[in-house]
């Protein structure tokens, strides 16, 4: 089995072994339609990573869209509250307008949601299926984490308007450090308080010495709970598995309106960009009506194969040659070696593109090796 797994593209191989790892821990498969009604995606566009979707009519005139997002399509369905959680994986492709040349792409992608009374247990467990998927892509990965609650906790104790707030958190999110300071500085914000806000883009690395310096700049309990939380979950972390691959980074914002705890994204070393993205999200569930809490990530496949090709040295382990006038004889002979685990490519003739482990021909109703050097 190890074999065949081996052979796959590694986004197959990375389905395959992250299905069998979430099943275990009692995520079950949700499935969903290619298409949804766009009012589902107007009403939430902000939750999307592009507000750009592809619609068309259905026989009824409603207005469809191709899904952009599963998520939504998860919370729009669940049965969840406080008192019943529901945990949920998906494998869907989705939708979306590419960065790099403006034309519509279908991403594949891979996540799972746990959503009801999301407490500590549950945090933990989802942050550290964030880590195993990441290591079934590469060992070499990082996940860095955020707290919305300390972002917020800051930025609600200024007296800000929306659109102000809206270019604080950009210039945060972009490490911009001079910008962040002219918008401070022109909105009269206090030293007091823009001292810290500048010190968020720099808030990042390893994750004992950036909760220290974050401590040191936290005003509220709001603050405090939020590095708490954080440092909790490092402990747990740790106990786990190896903590050394994990990162605070304060200029990881998502959006307030739908996030509230803590959010994380993660890298491994041959894609340039991440490859996995997640966080808290109860203010979406509380926005559709849904009296329950969420957590979850989501992991972008499409990437993976061209950044990690598969490298075979041999095609197939047996390259099987028959004689006319016994085809059953010879499929079964061959499907005998497939059931032993064998990878067959069965020929009338020798093709020398074929690279193989072992040569062998059908003769008087058996498959027997030929000896090459004879």
């Amino acid at each position: 089995m190890e074999q065949f797994i081996d052979s796959l593209r590694k986004e197959e191989r990375i389905t395959l072994r992250l299905r069998q790892l979430y099943e275990r821990l009692n995520y079950r498969k949700f499935r969903m339609r290619k298409f949804e009604e766009y009012q589902l995606y107007a009403d939430n566009k902000n939750f999307l990573k592009s507000e750009n979707v592809i619609t068309f009519h259905d026989l009824d005139g409603r207005l469809m869209a191709l899904k952009p997002d599963v998520t939504l399509s998860i919370v729009k369905n669940t049965k969840a509250d406080l008192e019943h959680s529901e945990k949920l994986y998906y494998i869907e492709n989705v939708y979306r307008l590419s960065r790099h040349n403006h034309e519509y792409r279908e991403i594949s992608q891979m996540g799972l949601e746990y959503i009801g009374r999301v407490d500590e247990y549950a945090a933990l467990e989802v942050a550290h299926l964030a880590m195993e998927s990441l290591k079934a892509i590469d060992q070499r990965f990082v996940l860095e984490f955020s707290h919305m609650g300390f972002i917020s906790g800051l930025l609600d104790n200024i007296n800000l308007d929306s659109e102000t707030r809206g270019q604080v958190i950009d210039c945060i999110r972009s490490k911009n450090a001079h910008e962040l300071k002219r918008i401070l500085a022109q909105s009269g914000v206090s030293s007091f308080y823009a001292g810290r806000i500048e010190r968020l883009p720099g808030l990042y690395g390893g994750f004992e010495p950036v909760l220290k310096s974050a401590r040191e700049i936290a005003v509220n309990d709001t603050m405090a709970q939020a590095l708490d939380e954080l440092q909790k979950l490092y402990a747990a972390l740790s106990r786990l598995a190896d903590a050394s691959t994990l990162r605070l980074d304060f200029s990881l914002i998502n959006d307030i309106d739908y996030y509230n705890g803590m959010i994380f994204q993660g890298y491994v070393e041959k894609v340039p960009q991440a490859v996995l993205s997640g966080g808290r999200y109860d203010l979406l569930l509380r926005k559709m009506g849904k009296q329950a809490q969420a957590l979850g990530f989501a992991l972008y496949l499409d990437e993976l194969n061209r950044c990690y090709p598969t490298q075979r040295d041999l095609d197939v382990d047996v390259l099987a040659l028959r004689e006319n006038g016994d085809e059953a004889g010879f499929a079964a002979a061959v499907w005998a070696l497939c059931q032993s685990g064998l990878s067959v490519r069965a020929e009338n003739e020798f093709c020398g593109e074929i690279r193989y482990k072992k040569l062998m021909r059908y003769q008087d109703g058996a498959l027997r090796e030929v000896n090459e050097d004879a």
